[in-house]
């Protein structure tokens, strides 16, 4: 019995430490491909369905090693656990090398970076996905335990994964970067590896055990297995768009719900594991009882006033948003860490009842403890030919077609089916027709109750949502307010705006402040014809570029149709032309996939805005990296400048990569491809007289004159460095800076250029008119 627990204990160490590894490289692997491949919605699936690819191939190939001894299956765990290690080592110098080297073959397509990486990271997933059958058929004891002890061991095995991407997210890769958490995920696979290797001296000597049968015949147990895989990711795709409504894009939300959605998954493992052994004789009741339980907390909790999110501080928003709050600007900013874990894991109750019905299915597919691994490999593999039709069918159609109300019904009624199909326990016999009419009627119930404008709901104080856009990308809404705009989210996160009327003197949005006259002023040879804007934003700023002659053609570049569908359909000024000039084209990409695209192209422009107002929310940051700086500056013609909001961030990262910036005042720094001379004096040369003093973009009428004189901050190389963390693609520092805070050494990249600390950049210039 000692030798048994000492096994079990090492066993379960191993597959904890396994799981917690996995999840580092997935969180890590993700956000380098971002990098690559981009941060829009398809980008994204495709990311995870390359782990769910190559986790069922593993699980499928590991069968064609059960064929040995309990001894013999430990020591080939290990060896897969030291594979797994060496390429985790190498993995984000290859991923980059890899895409680098596949940029300049100059094939622009976001399919062809998929099957690139697909074939990268092939080897360590398919890695992954053998474990778990190679550790359950090496625990196995006896078909009355058997589901506790895959529920033991699968159970860990999440419960590592949600630790990782708990700890991954929040701690390891502001601390360590992308490549260092990937040398520690390396680590603990060796460290788990070392966990068997040990067990395994305490392994009785025991002769080759029968060898599993050969490809199971494709049947009703099979096609449940696809069914419950496809409802559990489908689930969490939902999940995720739905808590984001709740906690905003704060990047400390994805490891916190992944964190809690896999909890909820190991304890679903535990739970089901414990049923399944003690009824066995009353399986498919246990798998509807399962499935209704599921689909009503489900319901349940999208039927949840959302202001009950309030006392877990899981409500939030963001400092544009947030203007609109009265009583309640506690709720500004980052969710509190615990509050939205304990909010998530409630929230998201539906899922460990689901997640059980999978050791639930494995013990009515396993008729002998020998076919434990085999059986275990053989519906992980369909499992997870669910899980990738779930992923990609509900994150890029699904949700684009029907929206939330729609998937979350459809989840219920493919889950439903698969509980149905098991309702004739093996396959031998009808199913029993009470129950499943009892089984029907819920699922049916559950799908009519999920509400139809579930986003619609969240109001408080002077915030509310007049409307709401859904699509595949995600879920923008309109929130009115008593200024001359209306704040456009995107998942509750302030991301634009749409004009409803034309701003006035007092709202500080004259034209020049908009359309660059000051620098074209400060560099008279700077005119620019191709301009290149990433984030439609108000649409303000193109609309006032629309205004200089020397321009041709303006590239607009947004990710989201639904935020762009939302300023286009609100907006009620003049900027509207934006939608309409033929000197406008607007693309819905990601901005930095396009940026690689149009270098690829060898396109080259003028000028680069990039209209991303708070780069600390959840993949902004890499439109800010030093590395996509000078992606940028490989993008711009010679003497053509970048545009970013004047924050001391933008402004050390920048000028790692450009000779000089100049910030003219107002909204924007610049950056120049070239060398910027000291600037003396700014002039008004009649070509730009018009936007010098141009009240309202579009219009004829002419403000009073402006004074004489304007005041600058002009940098170079001989200017001294801010102390600021430098943003880069291996450490996204403005995104990822949880754990500085809590130790009081975060110095915040987000301070304007407006803060007295600058004042000795300031400087006088005078400014010569047309008259003089």
């Amino acid at each position: 019995m000692s030798n048994t627990r000492f096994i079990s204990g090492l066993l379960g160490a191993a597959i904890l430490l396994s799981g917690f590894a996995a999840l580092c490289y997935q969180v890590t692997w993700q956000r380098a491909l971002t990098q690559s491949i981009g941060a829009d919605a398809i980008a994204v699936v495709l990311v995870v369905t390359i782990f769910m690819t190559w986790l069922g191939v593993g699980a499928a190939l590991a069968r064609s090693l059960l064929r040995r001894s309990r001894r013999r299956i430990a020591f080939n765990y290990a060896v897969v656990e030291m594979v797994i290690s060496m390429c985790g080592l190498v993995s984000v110098p290859v991923l980059r090398a890899a895409n680098g080297a596949f940029a300049l073959t100059g094939i622009d397509s976001v399919w062809a970076d998929f099957a690139l990486n697909l074939l990268v990271l092939a080897i360590p997933i398919i890695g992954m996905g053998m474990t778990t059958p190679l550790i359950v058929h090496a625990a196995r004891q006896a078909l009355d335990n058997f589901g506790r002890t895959v529920g033991y061991i699968y159970g860990l095995n999440i419960l590592g994964a949600a630790a990782g991407a708990l700890i991954s997210g929040l701690v390891l890769l502001e601390w360590l970067g992308l490549q260092g958490v990937t040398q520690l995920a390396a680590v603990l696979n060796m460290l788990a590896a070392c966990a068997v290797l040990l067990a395994l001296r305490k392994f009785p000597p025991d002769a080759a055990d029968p060898a599993p049968e050969g490809q199971l015949p494709f049947g009703r147990i099979d096609l449940a297995a696809i069914l419950f895989g496809f409802g559990t990711l489908a689930m969490q795709v939902l999940y995720f768009r739905i808590l984001h409504a709740y906690l905003t894009l704060s990047t400390l939300v994805f490891p916190i719900v992944l964190s809690a959605y896999l909890l909820l998954m190991s304890l679903g493992q535990w739970l089901g594991g414990w049923l399944a052994d003690r009824f066995q004789r009353r399986l498919a009741a246990i798998a509807a009882a399962l499935f209704a339980a599921g689909s009503l907390l489900m319901v349940a909790a999208l039927n949840m006033p959302p202001n009950w999110a309030i006392p877990f501080g899981a409500l939030r928003f963001t400092a544009f948003n947030g203007s609109l709050l009265l009583e309640n600007r506690h709720l500004i900013g980052d969710p509190p860490v615990l509050g939205a874990l304990s909010f998530s894991l409630l929230f998201m109750m539906s899922v460990a009842a689901w997640s059980a019905l999978f050791p639930v299915l494995l013990k009515v597919a396993t008729r002998h403890i020998d076919e434990a691994g085999a059986s275990f490999g053989h519906l992980y593999g369909m499992y997870t030919v669910g899980n990738v039709a779930g992923t990609f069918l509900t994150g890029a159609l699904i949700l684009a077609w029907v929206g939330t109300t729609g998937a979350a019904a459809c989840a219920i009624v493919v889950v439903g089916a698969g509980a149905w199909l098991l309702l004739g326990g093996r396959g031998e016999a009808e199913p029993e027709p009470a129950l499943g009419r009892g089984l029907a009627a819920v699922g049916l119930l559950a799908a009519l109750l999920v509400p139809a404008n579930f986003y619609g709901k969240f109001q408080l104080d002077n915030y509310s949502i007049s409307d709401v856009f859904e699509g595949r990308v995600g879920v923008a809404t309109v929130s009115p307010t008593t200024r001359f705009y209306h704040i456009v989210d995107m998942s509750r996160t302030a991301s634009a705006s749409a004009m409803v009327r034309e701003p006035g003197p007092g709202d500080s949005y004259e034209a020049w402040r908009w359309n660059h006259s000051e620098l074209m002023a400060l560099d008279p040879s700077f005119r620019p014809r191709r301009v290149l804007v990433i984030g439609i934003g108000h649409a303000y700023l193109p609309h006032a570029l629309l205004d200089l002659p020397s321009v041709q053609e303006i590239v607009v570049v947004d990710l989201s149709p639904e935020i762009v569908g939302a300023v286009k359909k609100h907006t009620a000024t003049s900027a509207r032309r934006v939608f309409s000039d033929p000197r406008v084209r607007i693309v819905i990409a990601d901005g930095r996939r396009y940026a690689q695209s149009a270098l690829k192209r060898g396109e080259r422009f003028d000028l680069v805005q990039i209209k991303i107002n708070e780069p600390w929310h959840a993949g902004s940051g890499n439109l800010f990296s030093v590395e996509f700086f000078r992606m940028i500056k490989g993008l711009l013609a010679e003497g053509g400048y970048l545009g970013v909001r004047p924050l001391v961030g933008h402004l050390s990262d920048g000028m790692q990569v450009f000779d000089g910036a100049l910030y003219p005042g107002y909204y924007h720094l610049f950056f120049k491809n070239g060398e910027i001379p000291l600037v003396e004096q700014a002039v008004v040369t009649p070509d730009i007289a018009d936007a010098w003093r141009r009240e309202l973009p579009g219009a004829a009428a002419l403000g009073p004159s402006r004074n004489g004189a304007l005041e600058i901050m002009q940098f170079d190389a001989r200017s001294p460095r801010p102390q600021i963390d430098l943003n880069t693609d291996d450490r996204p520092t403005f995104e990822y800076y949880w754990l500085r805070q809590r130790l009081g050494t975060w110095i915040s990249p987000r301070d304007g250029l407006d803060n007295p600390r600058f004042n000795e950049y300031r400087r006088t210039v005078p400014v010569l008119t047309p008259l003089e």
